[in-house]
């Protein structure tokens, strides 16, 4: 018989890793879903979000909470990124069919795939946890890292959040309104 301790364990570690996945998807779905822009680079702006942390912790250090400040840092870059490449590049393929779309962002996934070869080189990089999710305690047995509990209460807090948005403002209702009026092409 299993041990059940160690299945809990790999359930946990599995559903976190499903958790990651599904917080990258659903900023893809966000995007193709409200916007109908199908950006195929989004995995690479999630890349470059995580190299743009990982230098901003190189640069101001880690301690005292700073990796949050890294994390929005990096956020607000790829944010600022995204917006640059909408309103110069992105901006003249809404009006034509979806397969350009598709290619232009192929070439931007290779285009800042080789940036981030070139700034960061091809070797691995990591950030350290935040100290205040860096504990873990016992459940059922199994060790079980703070971290984790976070990204498995993130996801559907942000799941939540965008529900909530879609569905109960007045944002929601225009994406709604704009979603029924037929396709002008």
């Amino acid at each position: 018989m299993p041990d059940l301790a160690f299945v809990f364990a790999q359930s946990l570690s599995g559903l976190t890793a499903a958790m990651f996945l599904f917080l990258i998807a659903s900023g893809l779905s966000l995007i193709f879903g409200v916007l109908r822009v199908l950006n195929f680079a989004h995995g690479t702006f999630y890349m470059l979000g995580a190299y743009c942390a990982f230098q901003i912790v190189q640069w101001i250090g880690l301690d005292g909470g700073r990796f949050w400040l890294a994390a929005l840092g990096a956020a607000l870059a790829v944010a600022a990124l995204g917006g640059i490449v909408e309103r110069v590049l992105f901006r003249h393929l809404y009006d034509k069919e979806e397969l350009y779309q598709l290619l232009f962002t192929y070439a931007l996934v290779l285009i800042l795939s080789d940036v981030a070869k070139i700034i960061w080189g091809t070797q691995q990089k990591s950030v350290s946890r935040p100290a205040e999710l860096t504990g873990a305690f016992q459940i059922f047995g199994a060790t079980v890292p703070h971290y984790n509990l976070f990204i498995l209460a993130l996801g559907p807090t942000i799941a939540l959040t965008f529900w909530f948005v879609l569905q109960r403002t007045r944002a929601g209702a225009v994406r709604e309104m704009r979603r029924r009026r037929p396709a002008q092409r």
